[in-house]
């Protein structure tokens, strides 16, 4: 779904974003480091969890399950921002990925407990002497873990109708909003 272009775009524009984050932040914290990779991750599932709110696919107890697309889609967006910090300080590149349409029966509640495990699942380097050198080296399983990841990313996208024109362009508007949050302090 996302072309080599677009791609590079995102990370790019994320890794300036994430460096004003840095810059301005008001605690002692090594972006390229275990604790930030964990805080990360922990960062996706957060947003994961604010995506299926706005669905509302699990909620049975709601009469009325009025969906706001648009806030649904920018809540996948902030899902993609920590995904691609991430990627940005593991140097994990995406170019050759192919992706295959996953099972169509699946619900869309088990696409979100899937995009909640794949989460889970994606490998964080422990060991925080990694973090010193200039590049951490995944192997093909670790690195196998941000394809899945993608997958599921893409699988979701594919099922709201979001192709990568759209897709960047919600990436582009949240994006500046984060630095006017950012510049504001409020972040």
């Amino acid at each position: 779904m996302i072309t080599k272009n677009s791609w590079e775009i995102l990370k790019r524009e994320q890794k300036k974003l994430d460096k004003l984050i840095y810059q301005q932040r008001t605690i002692d914290l090594d972006w390229n480091s275990l604790v930030n990779a964990e805080r990360l991750k922990l960062n996706i599932l957060v947003e994961i969890g604010e995506f299926a709110n706005e669905l509302k696919t699990f909620k049975l107890w709601r009469n009325k399950k009025e969906v706001d697309l648009a806030k649904a889609k920018e809540e996948l967006i902030d899902c993609l921002c920590f995904f691609l910090g991430l990627c940005n300080m593991y140097k994990i590149n995406f170019l050759e990925q192919i992706f295959q349409i996953l099972n169509k029966d699946l619900s869309f509640n088990d696409l979100l407990l899937a995009f909640f495990s794949k989460t889970n699942n994606l490998f964080i380097e422990k060991s925080e002497n990694a973090y010193k050198s200039e590049n951490i080296e995944f192997n093909k399983e670790e690195i196998s873990t941000y394809h899945n990841w993608l997958q599921i990313f893409n699988e979701i996208n594919l099922r709201l109708g979001i192709n990568e024109e759209e897709l960047v362009n919600i990436y582009k508007q949240k994006n500046e909003i984060n630095h006017q949050r950012v510049r504001l302090g409020g972040h």
